[in-house]
């Protein structure tokens, strides 16, 4: 993310739809993985090891 905002600036569009599309898509992907990792806990008992 730090590095294509370097590259190519950011995203087109207003102030608040730039700052928006920066914070969203990595929040989303985050949200999806933190539930799909719980889904994979509670309904399959997998466990992640670090």
């Amino acid at each position: 993310m730090i590095i294509g905002l370097v590259a190519s600036g950011p995203p087109p569009g207003p102030p608040l739809i730039q700052f928006l599309a920066m914070i969203g898509g990595p929040a989303s992907v985050s949200a999806l993985a933190w539930w799909e990792i719980r889904r994979l806990r509670t309904r399959h008992g997998v466990a992640l090891r670090a």
